[in-house]
């Protein structure tokens, strides 16, 4: 049972999507065929266990599912609203056999708001550990879901974090109608209780810097510092009006400005082109356009991304490269291209791509934005094999949701107990 999108909410940036209420999550609870060996739980990234917490809100121990949500994912309130769950647990629900998967994201949103409304107890260290320092780099989900499992060990934890904000992609690069200010929030809040050190608009760009960490006292360091740079296109340098995706979600967060009228030409097919398309259009743009080298069944974005931009009016401009722009000086005014088609099938690089005599085409521009991907702002392979340090994240397995980012940062925490625990 999911709840339908309400294209009104997002066009005024407050979430669109709702936590079950009590009524709907006993109802949709009640269906769950309470599998022995449960696959929705073998497939979260992040070990939320699902199965466990759907359970608990079927046998009313609301607070217990909190719990264990929390206990398990200290983000997981944050992937009620936006984890791909079409992609992970509710693609493995055995109750697809007999129709409608459990809508396990609305009943762990539902889970998530009954602990914070009936003050859930603060999160504890639960075990005497070492009491070593421990540095994190970067605040995104990666680096805080390390930092939370090492300091429920009792080890001192450290978050050298380069913005102002902690949160990393959640707080400045997903749409509030996706992610409300308020669950990231709640969710940071839990940190709190569990001593973490954050310090903020502190960089640590290379080797040397992460190296000068141990000699400050720091046992050992992990590294999650994500894909902090986007892809900038060098048929756009210099142009006022082209922005990357991330300099362009930044700017809504902070103000936003209104689009009425304008044209926005998108450029990529992934799920962070669909959340500026429809974000362009909840400012009012009287057209937007998403142009990508992939065909239309070959889009990365994921099938709800999709939906909801076909569902917005967002125009695809599939199997498609622009080969210049239109400029009246600092300013594009529109955009040339082509059709391409593939010379290799399943290879979507852009040296791939192979142009279509006859198929040019031109468009109107008032803004465009760049989102087609990022990178690590240093080089990570002068990090690996170094004693004490451990990396993970979108910076060592290139991007990836946000739970499986948790995930990552839970793995490492296990593994730099074991280095310092096997290392006195």
């Amino acid at each position: 049972m999911k709840n339908k999108i309400d294209l009104e909410k997002i066009k005024s940036f407050k979430p669109a999507r709702r936590a079950l209420n009590l009524e709907e999550a006993i109802k949709e609870s009640s269906r769950c065929l309470l599998c022995e060996d449960a696959p929705c739980s073998k497939e979260c990234p992040a070990g939320t266990d699902p199965a466990r917490f759907i359970r608990q809100i079927r046998f009313s121990n609301y607070k217990g599912a909190a719990r264990t949500i929390r206990e398990n994912n200290v983000l997981g309130a944050v992937c009620a609203e936006i984890c791909p769950t079409e992609k992970l647990c509710e693609k493995e629900c055995t109750h697809r056999n007999f129709g409608e998967p459990i809508n396990i994201s609305g009943l762990q949103s539902f889970a998530c708001e009954y602990g914070k409304l009936h003050d859930l107890e603060p999160l504890e260290v639960r075990m005497k550990g070492p009491a070593a320092k421990i540095a994190v780099i970067g605040a995104g989900p990666a680096g805080l879901s390390c930092a939370a499992e090492l300091a429920k060990m009792g080890y001192l934890v450290t978050i050298f974090e380069k913005g102002n904000l902690p949160g990393g992609v959640t707080a400045w690069g997903i749409p509030s109608y996706r992610l409300s200010t308020e669950t990231l929030s709640y969710s940071l809040s839990n940190l709190e209780s569990l001593g973490i050190k954050i310090e903020f608009n502190k960089s640590i760009p290379d080797q040397n810097a992460v190296s000068e960490l141990f000699s400050k006292g720091f046992k050992s360091i992990f590294v999650g510092a994500g894909l902090c740079e986007d892809i900038d296109l060098d048929i756009y340098h210099d142009y006022e009006n082209a922005l990357t995706a991330g300099d362009f979600l930044k700017n809504v967060r902070d103000k936003k400005e209104s689009l009425k009228d304008k044209v926005v030409a998108v450029i990529g097919g992934g799920s962070v082109a669909m959340d500026v398309s429809v974000t362009a259009i909840a400012l009012g743009a009287k057209k937007t356009y998403a142009i990508s080298l992939e065909g239309p069944l070959e889009l990365p974005a994921t099938t709800l991304d999709l939906e909801l931009a076909r569902e917005m009016g967002v125009i695809f401009r599939t199997n498609s490269k622009i080969l210049n722009v239109i400029a009246d000086k600092k300013k594009i005014v529109g955009l040339k291209g082509i059709e391409i088609e593939w010379k290799l099938p399943n290879n979507f690089k852009p040296d791939n791509a192979v142009p279509v005599n006859g198929t040019e085409f031109s468009l109107k521009a008032d803004l465009v934005v760049q989102a087609v991907g990022s990178r690590a702002g240093f080089n990570v392979c002068k990090l690996e094999g170094i004693k004490g340090v451990f990396i993970g994240g979108d910076i060592a397995k290139g991007p990836a949701t946000v739970v499986q980012a948790v995930g990552d940062g839970k793995k490492a925490a296990i593994d730099i107990d074991r280095f310092i625990r096997e290392g006195e």
